[in-house]
């Protein structure tokens, strides 16, 4: 079998500990959200718009980070269902033969949009006063 189950674990692991601190770091910022916003007096609070960004981008990376987790599912259900020999779509038999191309993009936007978000959230803390 071309298909590492042990590569997946790790693919899986990565897509869990995305998820983890970008639901982390929402939650931080939502909690000490008084840290971040400047009140001019008399005026309403301002939320630096980085911030908004970062929350944007993790929930990005969240999106990517299941879509990676949903694809694994799927492989390995083609790899199970090639060594119980059921019937397969061609898809599956790639999939099964260790074709990982249709997870290669969903991995690449996660790390990316999770890497923009820390930096989105490194912004926003310069700009707390």
């Amino acid at each position: 079998m071309g298909t590492s189950i042990e590569g997946f674990k790790a693919a899986i692991d990565i897509a869990k500990q995305v998820i983890a601190l970008s639901t982390g770091a929402v939650a931080f910022t939502v909690t000490f959200l008084d840290k971040f916003v400047t009140r001019p007096t008399g005026q309403a609070a301002v939320i630096p718009a980085s911030l908004y960004v970062a929350w944007v981008l993790f929930g990005a990376a969240i999106f990517f980070a299941m879509f990676q987790l949903m694809g694994i599912t799927g492989s390995l259900e083609s790899i199970d269902r090639k060594a119980n020999g059921w019937t397969m779509t061609p898809e599956q038999e790639a999939a099964a033969s260790g074709g990982t191309a249709h997870l290669r993009w969903p991995a690449v936007l996660m790390l990316f949009f999770f890497l923009a978000a820390v930096a989105a959230m490194i912004v926003a803390g310069f700009g707390a006063r």
